[in-house]
This record gives structure tokens, C-alpha cells and sequence, in this order.
């Protein structure tokens, strides 16, 4: 006898949309080789909030990090690889890899001291599309862990250090101040699988809702995410 799935109708931990979901996974499990760990977090989405496009971010966040140098020697990478070069064989992929071949550029390493090192080879991804993913993580993992979206009017940043390190500096020093500081002084962080992913976590004790995350991928790649109240008016 056919066994027919009922059709599951919850919140979307996205949007907030109530009708019919599906269970998405934060991060991507694509992130990580076979087996899959067994801990692997999934949070409520309606069709729209997991979608085709956001797979398709989700494939190209994770070819964007594997390429990244430092990266590549990941057991993790390691492992996936060859499973990650046959899928870029499909046909369906000929744009993402060409859209990542046509940002490789020659680039000058240089020590911290400005002296000139050598040239290497880098790649100029597109940071949008990462952090919308990164972004989706982040209010995933909100959803998860507070029992609720985050609330309506609430503006949720992502970028990584670079990016915010260019913020104006009295932002910076506050933002540094009360709430990232206290959270990398924190020894504890939750990890998934063989450190592919990781994260810590801390909130304003006046509101919450206004918190910070630090995000680490395959132990190098690191993103920085707020979640901030609207201004006053």
C-alpha cells in the first residue's frame, strides 16, 4: 500500500508565512562531506523562503569557501572534493563555473607591514549572494534557539571582517565593546560535524532581540551577524 506524506503546514521560520513548509537546513548540509553528521539543524520554510535560488546560493557558498585559500586542506574539502569536481561537470552548472573562472584575477600578497610578498592567484566572489546565505543561517538559527522570528522591523546584518572593519569606527569600537568582545571571550561554541561549521552566540541583556553571532566555516572563514532594532523616529 502507497503510503502518502501529509502535507505539513507551519510558520516559516524566514517570513513568518503560515501555510505549507518544508524542513531547511542551516547551514546547507552541502557544506559537509558523507556521511552527514547527525546533528544537523532544520528549521520550518515556507516555498518561497527555500526555493530553487536559494539552493543555488547555497552550491555556490560552498564552492565560494572551498576555493578559498586556506581552506582547501580541510579534511573535510579533502574529502569532498572529488564529489564537488563531478558535480561541476553537469550541465546545469556551466554558469556558476563560469561566472567563478571570470573573477580569477592576479593578486599581490603582501605582509602586514605592506612589503610585497608575491603574486598568487585569487577569485572575487560575489559577497551578496554569501551573505544571504550566512543571512538565512543567522535567522535560522534565531528562529531555533529563541523559539521565534525575529521581530518584525528588525534589521539582520551579515558581513565578513574585512567589511567590518570599514564600518565608521565609533560603530565599530561600540559594537567591539558590548557585544563582540564578550562573545569571543566565551569558551564555549557550538560545532557541527568535523568543524565545518561553528558558531557563538550572545544578545543585549536590555533587549534580547539585538544580538551578535560569529559564524566560522571549515575553521577559517568567519562572518559577523547582528540583528538590530529599528531606529527611533
Amino acid at each position: 500500500m502507497k503510503v502518502v506524506e501529509t502535507e505539513k503546514i507551519g510558520e516559516c521560520a524566514y517570513c513568518g508565512a503560515v501555510g505549507k513548509i518544508t524542513r531547511d537546513h542551516i547551514p546547507p548540509k552541502g557544506i559537509f562531506s558523507k556521511p552527514l553528521p547527525d546533528d544537523l539543524i532544520t528549521v520550518p520554510a515556507c516555498p518561497q523562503c527555500h526555493s530553487d535560488e536559494t539552493s543555488k546560493d547555497d552550491e555556490y557558498f560552498r564552492l565560494a569557501l572551498q576555493v578559498r585559500e586556506g581552506i582547501e586542506n580541510h579534511p573535510d574539502v579533502i574529502k569532498s572534493r572529488p564529489v564537488l569536481l563531478r558535480s561541476l561537470e553537469k550541465p546545469q552548472k556551466i554558469g556558476m563555473v563560469k561566472g567563478l573562472l571570470e573573477n580569477i584575477f592576479l593578486a599581490e600578497l603582501v605582509s602586514p607591514n605592506g612589503i610585497f610578498i608575491k603574486n598568487q592567484w585569487a577569485i572575487q566572489t560575489d559577497m551578496n549572494r554569501l551573505r544571504r546565505v550566512v543571512t538565512r543561517i543567522m535567522k535560522g538559527l534565531f528562529y531555533k534557539l529563541k523559539e521565534h522570528r525575529i521581530p518584525d522591523g528588525y534589521e539582520a546584518l551579515v558581513c565578513d571582517e574585512d567589511s567590518f572593519q570599514k564600518w565608521p569606527a565609533n560603530v565599530v569600537q561600540n559594537y567591539n565593546e558590548n557585544l563582540i568582545k564578550p562573545i569571543l571571550a566565551q569558551k564555549q561554541r557550538v560545532m557541527i560535524g568535523n568543524d565545518v561549521f561553528s558558531f557563538k552566540y550572545g544578545y543585549d541583556k536590555n533587549n534580547p532581540n539585538t544580538t551578535c553571532w560569529i559564524f566560522t566555516f571549515y575553521q577559517r572563514a568567519s562572518f559577523l551577524g547582528l540583528t538590530l532594532p529599528p531606529l527611533p523616529k
